[in-house]
């Protein structure tokens, strides 16, 4: 029917008595208000304190459940509610080779549950937005999440295509309201892995990043980046996220390609630090790790044997916890997933990513104790 121009609102939070806004104006189809939370109290990971809001109108109403923090970056710190946080998780995907990607309710639990026995704190949705089942589970859990819009691997071809740009800032928009009530999502970005190192690029990252900071300045903007040094965009987000896989790929010519791990790592480091408009920000290995196939060992610890990935991930997580200059990681991956099902599958055996440290059936791997016993 027709809006009218103006009404009745009623809102009730938590168990408070109800407050009653008569004669709203409304425009564009909404009712634009400020109101103070009766007996507020702060979410944050060890204290995930969430509020229900009853809005009314006549009889029809809406309940929607929120939490209250605050998130800055500053010198190199991701702050919640003004104490710095250090992010230890996982990238994850929504996949299970039974369900897809519909998991069931118990599926979600037990995978949240999985990460907070590893003393993981935090999740990188990959590489689209998650379930909202998922989110809700994370504000519970106080799982603190760096949440994405659908995108992988573009390139110049798309970011010259105004469709394409158009259709990212739709998706993304839609993204930001569907979880703008979630406390657990703390920071959000866009297009994993772009070709970010492009001027046609330009137009597409930069509306999108101003879309971010517009439509919702309480999260931190960031995208993951793998072109890193050369990339473009990088003095423009609040966090600069890296992709690499030092010690994975790129190492057929090293005697011993763990032996790279630390000294890669801390020359990114060192390249953020020589930058000026980036040495302050807060850094983060937005996807760092190696492949496992559950249940292959061997003496000499080769590729894809499950003491290869322990090995390496156990460079990796000890240097995040001892380097103040990074400010988190979400390993790559939580669970092996089903990838490439043509020629490309000849470099991931069972056609799977299988650089989880939990396989698809959430089966433990030597690398998931080392994880634990390090983030714990």
């Amino acid at each position: 029917g027709d809006v009218p121009p103006k009404v009745d609102l009623n809102l009730v939070f938590d168990d408070a008595e109800a407050m009653e806004y008569s004669s709203q104006p409304v425009k564009s189809g909404m009712v634009e208000l400020k109101v103070k939370v009766p007996s507020p109290h702060l979410w944050s990971a060890e204290n995930p304190n969430l509020h229900i809001l009853r809005a009314a109108i006549g009889d029809d109403d809406i309940m929607v459940r929120f939490g209250l923090r605050e998130v800055k970056a500053e010198k190199n710190q991701i702050l919640v509610n003004g104490e710095p946080v250090k992010l230890l998780g996982f990238c994850r995907h929504e996949a299970h080779p039974q369900f897809g990607p519909a998991l069931p309710d118990a599926q979600l639990i037990a995978d949240i549950q999985l990460l907070k026995d590893m003393g993981c704190n935090f999740v990188r949705g990959s590489h689209y937005p998650q379930d909202r089942r998922f989110l809700d589970l994370c504000d519970e859990a106080g799982m603190l999440v760096f949440e994405e819009s659908l995108g992988w691997g573009h390139k110049k071809e798309h970011f010259v295509n105004q469709k394409f740009v158009d259709g990212q800032i739709y998706q993304t928009a839609q993204m930001i309201d569907y979880s703008y009530n979630n406390p657990c999502v703390i920071m959000r970005g866009f297009l994993n892995e772009g070709e970010s190192d492009v001027e046609e690029a330009r137009n597409c990252y930069e509306s999108l990043i101003n879309l971010l900071r517009e439509r919702d300045p309480s999260r931190l903007v960031t995208y993951a980046s793998f072109k890193r040094r050369t990339d473009l965009f990088l003095d423009q987000v609040d966090v600069v996220c890296y992709n690499t896989y030092p010690g994975w790929y790129n190492a057929d010519d090293e005697e011993n390609p763990l032996d790279s791990v630390l000294p890669k790592i801390q020359s990114d480091v060192e390249f953020l630090q020589s930058r000026p408009d980036l040495k302050d920000k807060p850094f983060i290995l937005s996807e760092i790790g190696g492949g496992a196939i559950y249940g292959w060992h061997d003496s000499l610890h080769g590729h894809w044997t499950e003491e290869f990935q322990a090995e390496l991930l156990k460079i990796v997580c000890n240097e995040v916890m001892d380097n103040e200059l990074i400010t988190g990681v979400s390993i790559w991956q939580f669970c092996d997933c089903r990838t490439y099902n043509c020629g490309r599958a000849l470099k991931r055996p069972r056609a799977f990513n299988n650089k989880g440290v939990v396989d698809e059936y959430r089966r433990p791997k030597m690398s998931y104790d080392v994880v634990k016993t390090i983030f714990t």
